[in-house]
């Protein structure tokens, strides 16, 4: 019997066994950037309002979902999104690398102090990763599964806020993310080499929030599971995430991974 919080979506899934699970990274395991497309939106909102472009009803709310769209690419392509929807109100277009260093340092401007807590003791890694991830990490390397993290954060981070964390150590040298921000990285070449190597989609799970991850794990033929995460502190559902991992075409829908080794182990006996 699943627990209730585990929404299956598509009964004829991939179940395995699987041979490698990819993970995302913020949203996925790490909420020290949680708020990341909320302060994407707000920035595209005060370009607009800088120039004295009109601003209609839901306007903040469509600059977020476009920017969640595009999660798991890397922050510049985003960016590259705020300025084109400058350009199609009329405005003058800025120029995508210096909304990135705005975005950046409005950015750090939170995650800092959640990093601070972290290096300093005053916070477990637990209070800033999503709930359960260590003990499904644990699981899945327990099981002999080869463990992969694909980010479309800027690698120096990944790097030192998955050691905050704890998890650093789980990937080894399979962590995957664009260098000094570049647009080039595609989590599609990590599917794909994962394809060349011989495995096939239905040996692969694939775990994240976002855009890039889902589309290109469904490409692949992966089992797709969509993290609907909310920010530290809070359970539950995210709608909005929920919504667009639905229309992406996500077979499972978690919150968190509490109740996710229950699915694996319901997964297994299924099989």
């Amino acid at each position: 019997m699943l627990p209730p919080s585990v929404e299956i979506v598509n009964p004829r899934m991939p179940r395995g066994p699987f041979k490698v699970a990819v993970f995302d990274f913020d949203g996925t395991l790490s909420l020290i950037r949680e708020g990341w497309s909320a302060i994407m939106a707000t920035l595209g909102m005060d370009v607009i309002r800088g120039q004295g472009l009109p601003i209609e009803a839901g306007l903040f709310e469509r600059l977020e979902l476009g920017m969640l769209m595009l999660s798991g690419k890397p922050s510049l392509v985003q960016m590259q999104k705020l300025s084109a929807d400058v350009a199609e109100r009329g405005g003058q277009p800025p120029e995508p690398e210096e909304l990135l260093r705005e975005f950046l340092r409005r950015l750090y401007s939170v995650t800092d102090g959640r990093k601070s807590r972290l290096q300093s003791g005053a916070d477990e890694p637990v209070a800033w990763a999503v709930p359960g991830s260590h003990a499904m990490l644990d699981y899945l390397k327990g099981k002999g599964v080869r463990l992969i993290l694909a980010s479309g954060t800027d690698r120096s981070f990944v790097h030192s806020e998955a050691e905050l964390l704890g998890v650093k150590h789980y990937f080894g040298n399979e962590i995957h993310a664009p260098d000094d921000n570049s647009a080039n990285f595609n989590k599609r070449d990590v599917f794909d080499r994962l394809l060349s190597e011989g495995i096939s989609g239905n040996e692969i799970v694939s775990f994240g929030d976002g855009y890039a991850e889902t589309v290109e794990a469904k490409r692949a033929g992966a089992a797709v599971i969509g993290l609907a995460t909310h920010e530290a502190g809070n359970s539950g559902i995210n709608a909005v995430k929920r919504g667009m991992l639905l229309e992406l075409g996500a077979d499972v829908i978690l919150s968190d991974y509490r109740d996710g080794i229950a699915w694996m182990e319901w997964m297994a006996r299924e099989a």
